[in-house]
């Protein structure tokens, strides 16, 4: 299914006609417009067209006791007429051979609401679709399955933080086609109950229908407990949501300061001590080595001095030791011309460049000397930087702490919520107890179920073999419970093969759209309850609580992407508020590989934030029709202008 066109007259902010036109070839409509400028509405309207009271957005909305109140909330009255009409064009696929256009219109004019239909096929009027339109969309697309193409992101980040409730249950049930194996069981058990009476004399028939009335009735006793645990759970849910309203208030009114005040006050108190410390420390360096820091270069300057007095000194001892051989050579020689002129160079290296003695630093005075400049003085100096570093640490903490100490913080009112929050926290305590209890209840009743369920198909056996040559009646009842233990073997084989493909490819979704790829290798479900389970690299799962927000939105589209996938059917996506509680690196994801691929129409419905230019230069290269919803604050409606806002 492909929508071409969509007609809003008086309905909503809508006032007046507003038609938006699609007729892109690309995959990607991109409808921008601020908050309360008519997206809901724009999706809504959809909805309405194909589905009438048989649109979730009716069937879930609990404001409005009558289909008539629900269509005179969306009658725009600005032009006096108090008439209403929205008309959708839609082609069933990309060829445009069958083109289909649906109007509703009604008015407000009376107490009761009338609306009237009418539906054309390829341009003409065609009063079949128009009286049986209801059962003709229902086959292309059911109205139960249409809010997993049709959905609200707000709604998607709710159904995140809950737990899976047995209303999406039973809609991934009618998805994968499960659901008509109940409507098939219903139909089998009149039969049987309407041939059953006709052959009351038969006893074992007799007892087969009672044990099949008991096994309805426990299958009733289990549906109610699962029923109430739902209740529960979504209690449970709310009250952790109201607790985190309360948790956060609570931090933001200084909650946190009041609880750690005496915590704030210790560490205050340990870095003053870590300052007292460095104090002592610094003034111990102070009247040690440290002040040698200031005179180093003088240091520098004796050492280098030192050093060449010393190598004169032993030039000298050198020089008088070789005048002694020398003498002791003339006593036993006769003087020798170049012996004499070697003593006169010896003579002259010495007296060259000779420096007056101002130091006359000994040999280990010159080496302790050289150790304190170059060692003893560094650690001294190194050893103070890292002390007036920590210090420095130290004083900025407990500038961090004063500031938080000074705060100005209400005590009564934090009192007040502090009582608040143990109260909910109390009221989660009963919920999780309540629903543990039920849960009991439940692992009972399952029990009690399995155990009559086996008695029925054993009498069921029973009767069936003794039922060879009976009449038409008995026949009938033969084949009708064979049917139904055929069905019920079916169901089990049937939910299993459903529930692993579709887990399968909920981890293939997953996969494409997350960021942290390494925490979740796989999803598998449960094929009975149809309870998701998230499995990890090690095979061991991971809690669902130990999601982000944005993870765990993310695990429902994904959810909602591999449902449309299994359905195998072609119908158009609209998203409403696609991107909430999102972070950038999930934003991308979508944008980059759900939005293009999640069908060949995706319809956007967005503010400038959650699309911004990032996001749309992203993806522009997928939008082939862009609108933006403008608003007048004067006439207080909106009307539709092309181009997705002003980039």
């Amino acid at each position: 299914m492909i929508i071409r066109r969509l007609t809003m007259h008086n309905f909503g902010v809508y006032a007046s006609t507003n038609t938006m036109l699609l007729n892109g070839k690309k995959p990607v409509v991109l409808i921008g417009g601020m908050n309360g400028r008519g997206k809901t509405t724009f999706l809504e309207a959809v909805l309405l067209a194909l589905y009438g009271s048989n649109s979730f957005t009716y069937t879930e909305d609990r404001k409005y006791s009558t289909y008539g109140q629900y269509l005179k909330s969306f009658v725009n009255m600005a032009d006096g007429t108090k008439e209403t009409f929205i008309e959708i064009e839609f082609e069933l696929d990309k060829k445009g051979d069958e083109t289909y256009q649906v109007r509703r219109e009604w008015d407000a004019k009376g107490q009761r609401v009338r609306e009237t239909i009418s539906v054309k096929k390829n341009g003409e009027f065609n009063s079949f679709l128009t009286e049986n339109w209801s059962m003709f969309i229902e086959n292309i697309l059911p109205s139960e399955l249409s809010k997993f193409f049709f959905f609200d992101g707000e709604k998607i980040a709710e159904l995140a933080v809950a737990d899976t409730n047995e209303q999406l249950k039973e809609s991934i049930k009618a998805m994968l086609g499960i659901s008509v194996l109940d409507v098939l069981q219903g139909d089998l058990g009149r039969i049987i109950s309407k041939v059953g009476k006709r052959i009351e004399g038969n006893q074992n028939f007799k007892e087969l229908n009672k044990l099949r009335e008991e096994r309805d009735q426990a299958t009733e006793k289990l549906d109610a407990i699962d029923v109430e645990i739902t209740k529960h759970e979504e209690k449970r849910s709310k009250l952790r949501e109201k607790l985190e309203k309360k948790s956060s208030e609570y931090k933001v009114h200084g909650g946190d300061i009041i609880e750690q005040r005496e915590e704030l006050m210790n560490q205050r108190s340990e870095m003053m001590a870590n300052i007292m410390t460095a104090q002592d420390q610094l003034l111990e360096l102070a009247s040690g080595e440290l002040p040698l820091e200031l005179v180093r270069s003088l240091l520098k300057t004796a050492i280098v001095s030192g050093k060449k007095e010393q190598d004169q000194r032993m030039n000298g001892l050198a020089i008088k030791k070789i005048h002694s051989f020398y003498e002791q050579y003339l006593r036993n020689s006769k003087p020798d011309k170049s012996v004499k002129q070697f003593m006169d160079y010896v003579e002259e290296c010495g007296a060259d460049g000779r420096i007056p003695e101002i130091y006359k630093l000994s040999d280990i005075t010159l080496a302790k000397l050289n150790s304190l400049e170059r060692e003893t003085i560094e650690a001294a100096v190194t050893k103070t930087v890292a002390i007036r570093k920590q210090r420095k640490k130290s004083q900025r903490k407990i500038e961090e702490i004063d500031s938080y100490l000074s705060v100005e913080i209400d005590e009564k009112s934090l009192n007040k919520l502090f009582r608040e929050i143990k109260q909910i926290e109390k009221e989660i305590v009963n919920e999780e107890v309540e629903i543990e209890d039920l849960r009991v209840k439940r692992a009972s009743a399952n029990g009690a179920l399995i155990s009559l369920e086996s008695a029925y198909s054993k009498m069921a056996e029973s009767v069936l073999s003794s039922l060879e040559d009976a009449d038409e009646d008995e026949r009938t009842a033969k084949y009708a419970h064979m049917a139904v233990e055929i069905l019920d073997e079916y169901r089990i084989r049937l939910q299993e093969r459903k529930t692993d493909q579709l887990a399968a490819t909920m981890s293939e979704c997953y996969k494409l759209l997350a960021n942290k790829k390494t925490l979740i290798d796989h999803v598998t479900m449960d094929s009975e309850s149809l309870d998701l389970h998230y499995i990890n690299l090690e095979g061991d799962e991971v809690e669902k609580k130990s999601l982000s927000a944005g993870e765990k939105q993310l695990m429902v589209i994904s959810l909602l992407w591999a449902l449309a996938i299994n359905s195998k059917k072609k119908l158009p996506v609209i998203i409403d508020t696609p991107l909430s509680r999102l972070d950038s690196a999930h934003r991308s994801a979508l944008v980059k590989k759900y939005f293009p691929k999640a069908s060949d129409q995706t319809i956007i419905l967005s503010t400038d934030s959650e699309i911004d230019e990032r996001y749309y230069r992203l993806m522009e290269k997928s939008i082939g029709d862009e609108y933006t919803l403008q608003y007048n604050d004067k006439e207080k409606r909106t009307t539709i202008v092309e181009g997705y806002f002003e980039w």
